[in-house]
C-alpha cells in the first residue's frame, strides 16, 4: 500500500483555478477508491469543515473549460457541477473518509503540493509562468493546464530575465532574424526599442513587408520621427514599413498579448516596454495565431 499513488500520477492532477492549486472531485474519488457521489454526501455531511478556500464548485465556464482538457475521458451522467479540493481541502477528506487507503492517498498527495511550493518560492520564473497561466484560465484558453505542465514546458518557450539584459534583447532579434515574407508585429505598448531591433536584426532578403500595429495614444511626435527615418531607410532596401493605431476601444480592450507574426510562424511576445525595462517576461512560439487582417482593418494609419 506505500505505493498506492505515484507522484507522476498525482502531479498531472493539480490544477492551477481562480489563482488556487486544486484537484477536481471526480479525480479524489478515483484516488481514494470511492464513487464521487460518496465523497461529496460524506463532504456535505461535514460542510463546516470545508469553507471556500478548502473547496469550491465550478461554474459553467470553468467545467467547460476543464472537460476540453480532459477530452478523451468519460464525465459520466453529471447531474451538477463539479467541486474542486485546494491542499487545506484535501488534507480534510482523509478525516471525513478515514479509511486505510484515504490517509496513504493523502500523504502522496501533500507532499506534491509541498514540492510545488517549493519550486515556486525558490524560482520566480516558475512564479511568472503560474500568473500567466492564471490569466490565460480567465481568458478562456482552450485548455487549463496542470501545474507540472507549466512548469516543465518544453523549450519553445525563452523565459526572459532582469539579470540577462543582452541574451533578453537577442533572443528578440532572433525571432526578427527568423522571419520570412513579412513581420506582422502586434504590440499595444510598441517603442523605440521595436524600431531599434528591427533596424538591427532584420533580414531584407527575406522580409518585404512590415505592420506595426499598436495602440494611437502611444504614438507621439519623437516616436513618428524615428519611425519616418527607419522606413524610408528601409524603401532603399525594397522593404514597406506601415503602423497603424488601434482606435476602436472594444478592440483596444480586446486585444491582451503582443504578437509577431510570419510565414508559417507565430510567437507570444513581451511589450517591447516589458524587455526594454528588463522585467521578467517570456518569448514562446504558439500555433494560435490572431486575426491580425482583420485588427489591421479596423485600425487607421498615423
Amino acid at each position: 500500500m506505500t505505493d498506492i499513488v505515484k507522484q507522476d500520477i498525482i502531479e498531472k492532477k493539480i490544477f492551477l483555478i481562480r489563482g488556487l492549486n486544486v484537484m477536481l472531485d471526480k479525480v479524489l474519488a478515483e484516488l481514494y477508491g470511492v464513487p464521487t457521489k460518496r465523497l461529496i454526501e460524506q463532504v456535505k455531511r461535514n460542510i463546516k469543515r470545508f469553507p471556500e478556500d478548502f473547496m469550491f464548485q465550478l461554474t459553467k465556464d470553468e467545467f467547460k473549460i476543464l472537460r476540453s482538457h480532459f477530452a478523451t475521458s468519460s464525465w459520466g451522467g453529471r447531474c451538477y457541477l463539479p467541486y474542486v479540493f485546494t491542499e487545506q481541502g484535501v488534507a480534510m477528506l482523509s478525516t471525513v473518509l478515514n479509511s486505510e487507503r484515504a490517509i496513504l492517498v493523502n500523504i502522496g498527495i501533500m507532499r506534491v503540493f509541498v514540492n510545488i511550493r517549493k519550486l515556486v518560492s525558490t524560482n520566480k520564473g516558475i512564479l511568472n509562468k503560474l500568473n500567466q497561466l492564471e490569466y490565460k484560465v480567465h481568458s478562456h484558453d482552450k485548455k487549463i493546464k496542470t501545474i507540472f505542465e507549466v512548469i516543465h514546458r518544453p523549450p519553445d518557450a525563452k523565459l526572459l530575465s532582469p539579470r540577462k539584459p543582452f541574451s533578453n534583447k537577442k533572443a528578440i532579434r532572433d525571432v526578427i532574424s527568423s522571419c520570412e515574407k513579412y513581420i506582422y508585429w502586434i504590440d499595444k505598448y510598441f517603442s523605440k526599442a521595436g524600431l531599434d531591433w528591427l533596424s538591427e536584426s532584420l533580414n531584407t532578403n527575406k522580409v518585404k513587408n512590415i505592420r506595426i500595429l499598436m495602440a494611437s495614444e502611444k504614438v507621439d511626435e519623437k516616436f513618428m520621427s524615428l519611425y519616418k527615418d527607419l522606413k524610408k531607410e528601409l524603401i532603399s532596401n525594397g522593404v514597406k514599413l506601415e503602423l497603424r493605431g488601434i482606435t476602436d476601444n472594444k478592440l483596444n480592450a480586446d486585444i491582451h498579448d503582443r504578437w509577431i507574426i510570419s510565414k508559417n510562424l507565430c510567437y507570444n511576445m513581451p511589450s517591447t516596454d516589458t524587455v526594454a525595462r528588463g522585467q521578467y517576461s517570456e518569448v514562446k512560439r504558439t500555433t494560435n495565431f490572431p486575426p491580425f487582417n482583420n485588427w489591421w482593418k479596423k485600425s487607421k494609419d498615423v
